[in-house]
């Protein structure tokens, strides 16, 4: 295939979310959007996927992992550089969705797995919260909402006093205010519900000790990025192994070999590549069935879009025995219109639409109403 042009669109979803789409066409005129969300940064992928697509020009490319190689880029650099990271990750998912599409695959089958129906889902309730209040009883609303909606796993991210990088109290007084609405969740999903929490790498080795006794009485069995990985990535393997409950982490990384390096020393239990960072839907699949092959966990990071939330579920359906994919729920209630046809969450689950590829694109009377083009 060759890349013929490529597109941006940018949707206004809060005053804290824009989703950032890039429509790629190939010469033949087949078309794929893929998600390139990367907060203020997302301008920057933009323009390094328009640069990148200038710079492949007439290449007939093959197979998506030529594209590293064809720009010139090593993966040290990718690893460092998450603008670029982005970037590639966009171009790689670009060339296997339109390449499903041309072979009248879904996407799950182009990424060698077997077609399925739906695949579960855990709801996120963090982002929604963002547009009413953080108090502890409004999480146990938006956890009781989406129980009610069918969902059996929970994950809040609630240590909102604990500042990154900010000298602070004793942290179990710093971190009070997060622990209740820990507890505010619980209560209301009820003790059989799978509770998990997303620390946003806000603690200290010694602290993230500490809180995680703490979540484990709240029976927590997920404790996602106490600490940076990138930046302190001797002391994740030392956490793991004090701490009650499975440790998770993966989100920024950037090809399958890093996150087999978290597994294979010790460091992590569970991972989750963010197929818009990690080098797109294969090495996210690689990443996967690798961790599974090595008794560890897969479970994609996506608090994103609608576009980002349906190649992860192709992700999920193509890695057997992949653990249930996030999905940041309720933000807006417009969310589903988004897709053509409409994305479908219904009893805790995604369901992925039939047809070639992701199987659905952006709806064009919605990006039209809502959105923006985005010049580079």
């Amino acid at each position: 295939m060759r890349f013929e042009r490529v597109d941006f669109v940018a949707i206004e979803a809060t005053q804290r979310t824009t989703w950032v789409f890039a429509v790629f066409t190939d010469a033949e005129g087949v078309a794929t959007p893929v998600e390139i969300t990367l907060g203020e940064s997302s301008q920057r992928v933009a323009k390094s996927v328009s640069n990148a697509v200038a710079r492949l020009g007439a290449l007939e490319i093959d197979s998506e992992s030529e594209i590293e190689s064809a720009l010139g880029l090593d993966r040290s650099v990718l690893r460092a550089d998450r603008v670029m990271a982005t970037a590639v990750s966009a171009l790689r998912t670009a060339v296997v969705q339109i390449g499903a599409q041309r072979d009248q695959q879904s996407l799950t089958e182009a990424l060698s797995g077997v077609g399925a129906s739906s695949v579960e889902l855990y709801a996120n309730i963090n982002r929604s919260l963002f547009a009413t209040d953080r108090t502890p009883p409004a999480f146990g609303e938006v956890a009781e909402r989406a129980a009610r909606a069918g969902f059996r796993a929970f994950k809040c991210a609630p240590f909102d006093e604990v500042l990154l990088d900010a000298p602070s109290g004793p942290i179990l007084e710093t971190a009070g205010p997060g622990l209740d609405r820990v507890a505010a969740v619980r209560q209301a999903i009820g003790p059989d519900a799978r509770l998990q929490v997303d620390c946003h790498n806000r603690f200290a080795p010694d602290d993230a000790i500490v809180i995680a006794e703490k979540l484990a009485e709240l029976d927590v069995v997920w404790f996602e990025e106490p600490i940076r990985p990138a930046r302190t990535p001797e002391n994740l393997a030392w956490i793991a192994e004090r701490v009650p409950m499975p440790l998770i982490a993966g989100e920024n990384e950037y090809g399958a070999d890093s996150f087999s390096e978290l597994v294979s020393l010790g460091k992590v239990d569970v991972v989750m590549p963010d197929v818009k960072h990690c080098g797109g839907v294969t090495e996210a699949v690689r990443a996967g069935r690798e961790a599974v092959s090595s008794g560890a966990g897969f479970s994609p990071h996506c608090p994103s879009g609608p576009i980002s939330l349906l190649a992860s579920g192709h992700v999920t359906a193509a890695v057997e025995s992949a653990m249930p994919l996030e999905h940041a729920v309720y933000e807006v209630d417009w969310r589903s219109e988004l897709l053509d046809p409409p994305e479908r969450v219904q009893g805790g689950r995604l369901w992925l639409p039939e047809g070639p590829g992701l199987g659905a694109g952006l709806n064009e009377k919605v990006v039209t109403q809502r959105g923006q083009k985005v010049d580079v």
